[in-house]
């Protein structure tokens, strides 16, 4: 289908030139079509841009939000967020990059909408370490900083995991999860948790709607 051609086209050159370095004639060829075509489907480049940026946040959050509505416990909850953030950016790697490192190429009301989509994600990471701090499951002085160091963790897989790397994705999300579960010193009785200690479903459950031409993202 056409608008897929040129969606696709300029998500692999955002994340490989930068919004900014891409002109219209390069979506174009990419995507083996006229301007005449291209102009048919947007109005600006940035309307491309502030398209795969809401495709990619409103899926994440969709997802995050099943999470929360089927895990109670926060160490479930962080556990399976962190498998999630994961797993989407390794998958749906160039989309994951666009999103994360094109937001300063936004102007106007566009960049409002992005900017409240990513704090509201932003805002669930955080209502769930209050959950845990609240509850005497997590030992944190400041959850803000947390979150930060947590979406950081896990957003940088997308600038290097390689399904033909030495660790499967599985044992990256998981490992990740750990990591997380220690960041915030997760006990229950004294005992540090882990990820073999909670009752978890498969990440696959949660990725109830995938991104945009997620098959495509793994190879730019």
């Amino acid at each position: 289908m056409t608008k897929e051609k040129i969606f696709q086209a300029a998500l692999r050159l955002f994340a490989r030139k930068g919004f900014e370095a891409t002109s219209i004639r390069d979506i174009a060829l990419e995507a083996e079509v006229t301007s005449s075509t291209l102009y048919h489907y947007m109005k600006t480049k940035e309307d491309l841009l502030v398209a795969i940026m809401q495709e990619g946040l409103q899926t994440l959050l969709g997802n995050a939000k099943e999470v929360l509505a089927e895990l109670e416990a926060p160490e479930q909850q962080l556990a399976a967020f962190v498998q999630l953030h994961v797993t989407s950016h390794a998958i749906n790697k160039l989309t994951a990059l666009v999103v994360d490192t094109e937001f300063r190429a936004l102007t106007g009301n566009t960049r409002v909408e992005i900017a409240r989509l990513r704090s509201e994600y932003e805002l669930l990471w955080q209502r769930i370490l209050t959950g845990g701090l609240e509850g005497g499951v997590f030992a944190i002085e400041n959850t803000k900083l947390a979150v930060l160091a947590l979406l950081q963790m896990c957003t940088g897989v997308a600038h290097w995991y390689s399904p033909d790397g030495p660790n499967s994705l599985e044992e990256i999300s998981l490992n990740f999860s750990d990591m997380a579960l220690a960041l915030v010193q997760a006990k229950r009785n004294g005992q540090q948790l882990t990820v073999s200690d909670l009752d978890l479903p498969e990440p696959a459950r949660f990725f109830t709607k995938p991104w945009l031409g997620a098959a495509a993202h793994e190879h730019s």
